[in-house]
């Protein structure tokens, strides 16, 4: 997919996510990671973490529709919901980590990229320190954010470190569902921060959100499209 058109559909999702309906970009978010586990053939390795990233982003819709139903009971099953989802989006992207290098494309990291990652590595430790000192841990709304805070650094590291591992291929085509990805788990890395720091809903809020689900869903549209094109990067 080039730029300009992956960049269209990101703002599509946002717009959609902002403007009409954020259940409704949810889900199209998630019928692309179906999209792109079903590109793939039942023995591809890849297949099972876009499985896996599908059902999770499938729970999140499922949250916020008994949410927006009013169907959320005392004992918080949407907060249930969001929990086991965002486990399952970090095994996900250590899924795809370990699907890359049992392909034997990984490299090792140079000098001055170990300095890089190991500074990126103590910057979202840090944030994640703050965020889970902010937060009380006496509801599940709160273990729910320190989960998904936990899940989110997964997410935005190992997506770093496959898109560093993966950047040369194809001109760096291969790179863009990696990218989308990061960028999803920053964004959402950030959200944790501030639902910690304010637990009342601000006015950033809806726009990190609407940023984060849009590129976490465009990444299974790329995906989708690499694999048509016959780029298959964890073969």
């Amino acid at each position: 997919m080039s730029t300009p058109r992956l960049l269209a559909l990101v703002l599509v999702l946002a717009g959609l996510h902002l403007g009409v309906d954020a259940l409704a970009a949810e889900v199209v978010g998630t019928f692309g990671a179906v999209l792109a586990a079903t590109s793939f053939g039942p023995g591809d390795p890849p297949r099972r973490p876009w499985l896996l990233r599908a059902v999770a982003l499938g729970l999140v819709v499922t949250a916020h529709a008994l949410q927006r139903l009013g169907l959320v009971t005392v004992h918080r099953l949407d907060y249930v919901l969001l929990i086991v989802a965002n486990v399952l989006g970090a095994l996900a992207l250590l899924g795809f980590l370990r699907v890359l290098r049992r392909s034997g494309l990984t490299v090792p990291l140079r000098p001055g990229e170990r300095v890089v990652a190991v500074l990126l590595a103590c910057a979202t430790l840090g944030v994640v320190a703050w965020i889970l000192a902010a937060l009380v841990l006496h509801s599940i709304r709160d273990v729910a954010v320190a989960v998904s805070t936990l899940c989110d650094a997964v997410v935005f590291t190992t997506a770093a470190l496959l898109l560093r591992h993966v950047l040369p291929m194809r001109g760096g085509l291969v790179a863009q569902p990696y990218l989308l990805l990061a960028a999803d788990g920053l964004c959402f890395l950030a959200l944790d921060l501030a639902h910690a720091l304010q637990p009342v809903p601000g006015p950033a809020f809806a726009p990190l959100s609407a940023l984060g689900h849009a590129t976490g869903g465009a990444a299974g549209f790329a995906q989708a499209v690499l694999v048509r094109r016959g780029a298959r990067p964890s073969r």
